[in-house]
């Protein structure tokens, strides 16, 4: 865990969420009154459990987030730069019969484009461009790759592949190894259509 400032009163809010406060220089319970909680849950790192603990502890002090502004919409953002290794890491550790198959989709994915980063979210691989999601992948299915692709642009990205008719989000899946090789450049060319989009 990283080690607090002197001067820092925060809470114990996880080594993540504390990184996160740390990056963007708030040390103290009294500098978070300046952001609110929409703000907050921007920053990678911070979760919900995280924002309820500060927000116990700046009650205790009389203080509070700063008020949200009616209509502010705000979205996380990914990871500014590569967590290469937290994801080796995940994936050494990762016990799934497609386990392969997911390192293969992943390599996929990096090489679209050398502004891809990659991190992990929901418990998995993620990968965004220059902080704006692109696709994650979800893991709980142990029969076929499931990706999902959250973003507000992937509407506008038409594709035999994406399924779904969410607001926000599109799913793609994939099976073994020939079926990613059949759908490699179908994939590729989802992800460059959403770049596009989103520059």
């Amino acid at each position: 865990m990283p080690t607090k400032t002197p001067q820092s009163d925060l809470p114990n809010i996880g080594a993540p969420a504390t990184r996160a406060l740390a990056r963007e220089r708030y040390t103290t319970l009294k500098q978070l009154t300046k952001i609110s909680e929409a703000e907050l849950a921007q920053l990678h790192g911070v979760g919900p459990k995280a924002i309820r603990i500060l927000n116990e502890a700046m009650k205790a002090k009389g203080w509070s987030f700063k008020p949200a502004i009616a209509g502010e919409t705000l979205k996380k953002k990914g990871s500014p730069v590569s967590r290469t290794d937290a994801v080796d890491k995940f994936m050494l550790g990762l016990s799934h019969p497609l386990k392969a198959e997911v390192e293969a989709v992943r390599s996929i994915i990096k090489g679209v484009d050398k502004n891809i980063h990659e991190e992990i979210k929901w418990k998995a691989p993620s990968f965004n461009y220059n902080g704006e999601y692109l696709v994650t992948f979800n893991l709980r299915d142990a029969k076929r790759i499931h990706l999902v692709f959250h973003n507000p642009m992937i509407p506008k990205v038409k594709s035999d592949l994406l399924e779904g008719d969410y607001k926000d989000r599109r799913m793609m899946y994939l099976g073994d190894m020939k079926d990613i090789k059949a759908k490699k450049a179908e994939l590729e060319k989802i992800l460059k259509q959403l770049i596009k989009l989103i520059t």
